[in-house]
């Protein structure tokens, strides 16, 4: 038959604890939509585009993808004379059997957005995982409880900032930005993703000099302040300074997740001899999520994937800043790591990218108190200065946790009053090279 009813079948024909079952917009030139859908489902599992001898139906029963939806848009039920020559768009679902891979994440992608990701118009919305896959992976070792607790914030959005400038400063000048954010109150200090591990300001360099500022920051205030240095690299090499951040009670790591590899962070955050939160930036993500027509959504780039994967912290754009992403997209990644995933722990969104004081409400509205905020300009370009930006952040974030308005907050806090006269409440577009 050319339509092979051990490749043809309806949702309901199928047992979803023992599928991977993923959805997908097409749009392409086809006569025959059913047969196209049916090819990709068979070149991602059992077949290539000619029969082989060991390609057998029990192969194909037990093996193959499983066409289980398609949908084309408009749903035509007659013939198409308005659409005559152009491009057909189809949404479909098709689902592998998880034995074929297993749960690990690299296979998963080779089979369900491999070899047809070079056959056009094709990209990956969703993947629905069953809990046998999902228990393969620990997910964030802390959490958003878990780094609640450990830095005493109950209940307000998290605050987090990044060493600047992105390139080019000594350990000595990273470690006096360090001590002046900590002494501020800030709860999380993170490298920027370019601060890479050079010869002029090696991690072991930056590490050894944080230790001792954090240690003498939590004698004098009480408070536990994380700085994550960034250790992105080859994953042996990662292992290693994973573990010499352990070895100097550096209490968090940062990893480029996307150019190391959402399993070289699982390698990392499920080693019990490390133990420590992760913040995961989001560098190289537009490349796999901008498109329309091909790659793979944002919310399982910056959200699923990365809570998988162990990341405590996910960095990523906010609908309200200097990057372009619909708002709906970033409040779908931030349901994605917070919403329940069979028992795994909830990972902090963190919206970022041109994020100031007077966006924290905005940002609350739309995913309520588990979010960090990740500013940089909004702390070091303060108006009177750095510690200034942090206090300023953290009132605002206190003000909108107590439901109190910002310009009520700001009557007695004349760093929120100075970050509210320099760039306003709510958006201002007109701040913003990266949009013009």
């Amino acid at each position: 038959m050319k339509y092979d009813p051990n490749i043809f079948k309806i949702s309901e024909s199928i047992d979803r604890e023992k599928f991977i079952i993923c959805t997908y917009f097409a749009e392409g030139f086809t006569s025959d939509l059913l047969n196209k859908v049916g090819a990709m489902a068979i070149e991602q599992t059992t077949g290539t585009w000619a029969p082989v001898p060991l390609e057998t139906p029990e192969v194909r029963r037990r093996h193959g993808g499983k066409v289980i939806a398609v949908h084309e848009i408009p749903a035509y039920e007659f013939d198409m004379p308005e659409a005559a020559g152009k491009e057909r768009m189809a949404v479909f679902q098709i689902a592998f059997p998880y034995e074929n891979m297993g749960s690990n994440l690299p296979q998963v992608l080779t089979s369900v957005i491999g070899n047809i990701s070079m056959a056009g118009k094709l990209k990956l919305l969703d993947i629905d995982f069953p809990k046998v896959f999902t228990d393969g992976f620990q997910g964030p070792r802390f959490g958003v409880e878990g780094l609640r607790e450990m830095c005493n914030v109950p209940k307000r959005p998290f605050i987090v900032s990044m060493i600047k400038p992105c390139t080019g400063a000594t350990a000595e000048n990273a470690g006096k930005l360090i001590r002046e954010l900590a002494m501020a109150g800030i709860d999380w200090i993170k490298d920027d993703e370019l601060f890479s591990d050079t010869e002029y300001c090696t991690v072991k360099a930056r590490v050894k000099v944080a230790s001792e500022i954090l240690k003498d920051v939590y004698e004098r205030t009480g408070k536990k302040v994380i700085y994550s240095p960034n250790i992105s690299d080859r994953p042996d090499r990662m292992l290693d300074k994973a573990k010499l951040c352990k070895e100097y009670n550096i209490p968090g790591l940062m990893i480029n997740a996307l150019t190391t590899g959402w399993p070289a962070m699982q390698m990392i955050a499920e080693n019990d001899d490390i133990a420590l939160p992760i913040l995961a930036h989001p560098a190289f993500a537009g490349a796999m999520y901008e498109s329309a027509y091909s790659g793979i959504s944002s919310h399982l780039v910056l959200g699923k994937f990365m809570r998988m994967c162990g990341a405590d912290i996910v960095i990523y754009p906010c609908a309200y800043g200097k990057v372009d992403i619909k708002r709906e997209r970033y409040i779908r990644i931030a349901q994605s790591l917070t919403t329940e995933l069979h028992g795994m722990k909830r990972t902090f969104p963190g919206p970022a990218a041109g994020v100031y004081q007077g966006l924290i409400p905005d940002v609350a509205e739309d995913l309520g108190m588990d979010f960090s905020i990740s500013a940089g300009a909004a702390m070091h370009a303060h108006p009177m200065g750095a510690a200034a930006g942090v206090e300023s952040l953290l009132r605002a974030a206190e003000a909108t946790a107590e439901g109190i308005p910002l310009q009520e907050a700001a009557k007695d806090c004349p760093s929120l009053q100075a970050a509210i006269d320099a760039w306003g409440i709510g958006l201002n577009q007109e701040m913003f090279d990266l949009k013009k």
